[in-house]
């Protein structure tokens, strides 16, 4: 389940609302605030913090990750000053609640949004910025627990197992994980390698996944230009045989946010 900002209804308590988590069948949740909003956890007394975390352990629900949407690598450097602020602000915030991860993304070189198509999404210049942005988040929070874990994409330059690793291994920081996300590593020439990627990404990255993502791909057919959309999971290509069986060897439960 995600809830954002405005989730707790008003009146509510902390334990009331993870309550509802749990009541609404779920056993993990993550969190997410919009750049520009006051992150509620980090404004939160610190008595209603342990609430939340006393709530947590009651009802035996995790947040997994509080995501964070922004461009890690905008080419508007004054930009991209303030998004790694604001990637760091909400580490703090997981910190702060004891979520064991960050979500993010690398990010584009499109001014539109983190996940907009570029020509230089991929170009080695890209490549060495988003190694010294992730850098940069990991020094300002430095000391912390959180871990920083990067989520692919299709159309930038992490969208396959083999650069999840890389970007680990360029960053050197053993606080740089993997939110795995088959699904954003799928495109047109992919769709029916899902089983191989998702293979893949277990045998490279094995317990450097901290979370897991579940959506699904889909080619709209009979079109002489296919357009590859998301759906919802079991709609699509993704092998979830094979995801599942592989989320079941690993050494702790992972969350799988649908």
């Amino acid at each position: 389940m995600r809830f954002r900002s405005d989730s707790r209804k008003p009146g509510e308590s902390m334990d009331g609302m993870v309550k509802r988590i749990r009541d609404q069948g779920y056993t993990s949740a993550n969190t997410i605030t919009r750049m520009g909003s006051p992150n509620p956890w980090l404004v939160a007394p610190e008595p209603e913090i342990a609430e939340f975390k006393a709530a947590l352990k009651k009802y035996d629900v995790t947040i997994f990750d509080v995501h964070v949407y922004v461009n890690n690598i905008h080419p508007d450097s004054s930009e991209r000053r303030k998004n790694l602020s604001h990637t760091a602000r909400e580490c703090e915030a997981a910190e702060r609640i004891g979520s064991p991860m960050v979500t993010t993304h690398t990010g584009s070189c499109s001014t539109v949004s983190p996940v907009t198509i570029h020509p230089a999404n991929w170009t080695a210049e890209t490549w060495k910025t988003s190694v010294t942005s992730i850098k940069q988040i990991l020094r300002d929070t430095a000391g912390m627990k959180v871990c920083l874990g990067i989520e692919a994409l299709n159309l930038i330059n992490i969208n396959n197992p083999r650069a999840h690793k890389k970007l680990m291994e360029d960053v050197g920081d053993p606080r740089c994980k993997v939110c795995f996300d088959p699904t954003n590593m799928l495109s047109i020439e992919k769709y029916f390698h899902a089983t191989e990627i998702i293979e893949e990404g277990f045998d490279l990255l094995g317990e450097d996944i901290l979370a897991c993502h579940a959506k699904d791909s889909l080619i709209t057919p009979d079109r002489m230009s296919a357009y590859l959309t998301q759906v919802p999971p079991g709609e699509g290509v993704n092998d979830y045989e094979t995801y599942l069986v592989r989320l079941s060897r690993m050494k702790w439960p992972r969350t799988l946010l649908i």
